[in-house]
């Protein structure tokens, strides 16, 4: 029922971007006070002030002054906007968290969103931005002092500070702080030791020790200019230690490497009480692409990756914002074990037959660029993406298509997840709109999404013959992930097709080009495997895929080769025109092949 006297907004910001961006915080009074809309719909600027976003600053909390300070009439409704401008080379946004809070809303011209929406109603119903206002009753004129942070890091009189554990770790280097006054040296102290933020974590009992001490650098392998490893043997158990130097940008990057002899399940697990990165890396420092396969969770932090044998290198880094020293107690030290298992194969890596004709829309299969998905709160909903290739073009014009393996791309930052990669004959040749539309399914292989950056492959054993000058579409379905971003992988050279993305949960209800929701630049990797002749099938009438059944897949390729179509298999009265004739024919021996 009091005016408010608005002097400070503290919000959660983040910058992929390597450079600084410039953001501009403005307030504004909505005039109808219902869900904003727009600046000059229902929007009236009162205020504004901008401030530099950091390069690769992570999630950060900031402050946003304003002086005069910003008088907020009682009962009104108010509107603070972070506006950015276009990253060149990262992805900045709101940080925020969970809620339940007030809702957020977001506005994009380029992505067609000339007015705001919110998170919610677009599949983001548990992501919020962090803000608060900070202020005053009443509007006198006089700015509020909008420092809210930890008194530990500015000197008092009285000992001690107000965070425990900061405190006790600064009094561990000089008691003084915490008998006699919080001085200048104090404050330092909490400055250079007090920046990390941790989590308990039980450590197991090592079997060997890093051979590298902390402060230095001796097994910095690919990040070295002459590169070096630490050996590793599965089985190994390693205490290790890394640091971090804010000032003098320095991270400790701890490279070990190993040999497997054959194909196996290999487990590289962290035990830490910060934030880790966790790798598995391929053994080529020109090629650091193939990371093939990437940790999760925090206490233990858990790598799981299917390797062909092989040498290969594990890596663990410290996650932290500021200084990581080695002086500071328990938080620079780390645990981590290898462990391998031999397996006949790796799920989501089918052995493929191959074929004559490596058939893909894209003009190069370097998966440099992730994909984009539905989620909410950073994890993924379920999403489907698709390629389109025209068998009536090049090599494969005219015949017959045996499809028997697909290479596809998946860049997945949690855990493995269910999928499924499936074929279709868009039977109006067009883009495609939705299965039982204008997609008809001839082939499905279930697979699983692995953690990592791969090229992935999908077998169809026996092959899916495709009719000649079909429009092919290649599809791939995930499940909900649980723990993390899982989408496909690809790159952002030329191809032939768009790609597609299909999710109900962000009201993607049939598919839709990547173009017009823009992101035009991100290309989905697809390769098709198959040769040019369809054979060594069923001989039974109306089986055209061979699969032993006459189902709706053969009864797709009916659709497929509908019309004048002389000499075609699917002509089954030989009158030289696939027709309803035919049909009645198919269904004249539905159901398995004798």
């Amino acid at each position: 029922g009091e005016d408010f006297e608005l002097s400070c907004i503290e919000f959660g910001a983040t910058n992929g971007n390597t450079t600084a961006l410039e953001a501009t915080i403005t307030v504004y009074v909505d005039t109808d006070g219902g869900d904003p809309r727009a600046p000059g719909v229902d929007m009236e600027a009162i205020g504004t002030t901008t401030l530099e976003l950091a390069g690769a600053s992570g999630n950060v909390l900031l402050q946003a002054s304003f002086d005069p300070p910003l008088c907020l009439g009682a009962g009104g409704t108010y509107v603070v906007e972070m506006g950015i401008p276009q990253a060149t080379d990262g992805f900045a946004s709101i940080a925020g968290n969970v809620g339940p809070d007030n809702q957020t809303f977001i506005r994009a011209d380029d992505c067609g969103l000339n007015e705001y929406v919110s998170y919610a109603s677009i599949g983001f119903d548990t992501q919020f931005w962090a803000q608060q206002l900070i202020g005053e009753a009443g509007c006198d004129g006089v700015v509020c002092d909008c420092y809210t942070g930890s008194d530990c890091f500015v000197p008092h009189e009285e000992p001690g500070c107000d965070d425990p554990i900061c405190s006790a770790t600064v009094c561990s280097f000089d008691q003084f702080c915490c008998d006699v006054t919080w001085d200048d040296s104090c404050s330092a102290l909490a400055e250079a030791y007090c920046g990390v933020s941790g989590f308990p974590c039980d450590f197991p009992t090592a079997t060997s020790t890093e051979t590298e001490p902390c402060g230095q650098d001796t097994n910095g392998g690919c990040n070295m200019d002459v590169p070096a490893f630490e050996s590793i043997s599965v089985g190994d158990v390693v205490a290790g230690t890394y640091f971090a130097d804010e000032i003098a940008e320095v991270r400790d990057t701890d490279w070990y490497e190993f040999t497997i002899e054959e194909r196996s399940i290999v487990t590289w697990t962290v035990w830490s009480r910060v934030a880790v990165d966790n790798f598995i890396i391929n053994d080529q420092c020109d090629d650091l692409l193939a990371i093939v396969a990437v940790g999760s969770g925090e206490c233990p932090n858990v790598n799981t990756a299917c390797l062909e044998a092989g040498t290969y290198r594990a890596f663990v880094a410290p996650v932290v914002d500021g200084n990581l020293p080695c002086d500071l107690p328990e938080f620079p030290e780390y645990v981590a074990s290898l462990e391998a298992e031999p397996v006949d194969g790796c799920p989501g890596f089918d052995e493929c037959a191959g074929g004559t004709e490596s058939i893909t829309p894209n003009s190069g299969l370097e998966l440099t660029a992730g994909g984009i998905s539905c989620a909410a709160g950073g994890i993924t909903t379920e999403n489907t993406w698709a390629v389109t290739i025209d068998l009536a073009t090049g090599t494969t014009g005219g015949s017959d298509v045996s499809v028997s393996c697909v290479e596809f791309g998946v860049n997945n930052g949690g855990s493995a997840v269910p999928a499924s990669v499936q074929l279709w004959i868009d039977t109006d040749g067009g883009d495609p709109v939705q299965p039982g539309v204008d997609l008809e399914l001839i082939g499905t292989r279930e697979t699983v999404a692995v953690t990592g950056v791969n090229l992935q492959r999908a077998s169809f054993d026996p092959p899916i013959c495709v009719p000649a000058d079909s429009q092919l579409v290649v599809s791939l379905s995930m499940e909900p992930s649980t723990d993390g971003f899982a989408t496909f992988g690809g790159n952002n050279l030329p191809s032939s097709s768009g790609t597609f993305i299909l999710s109900d949960s962000c009201g993607l209800t049939t598919f839709t080009n990547l173009i017009d929701i823009g992101f035009p630049d991100i290309n989905w990797v697809v390769d098709v495997e198959a040769d040019l002749e369809c054979g060594g099938g069923s001989d039974c009438t109306g089986d055209f895929n061979g699969d032993g059944v006459v189902d709706g897949a053969d009864f797709g390729f009916i659709l497929a080769a509908w019309g004048p179509c002389p000499g075609c298999p699917e002509d089954l009265d030989g009158n030289g025109t696939v027709n309803g004739a035919d049909v009645g024919l198919l269904l004249a021996v539905w159901g398995p092949c004798p």
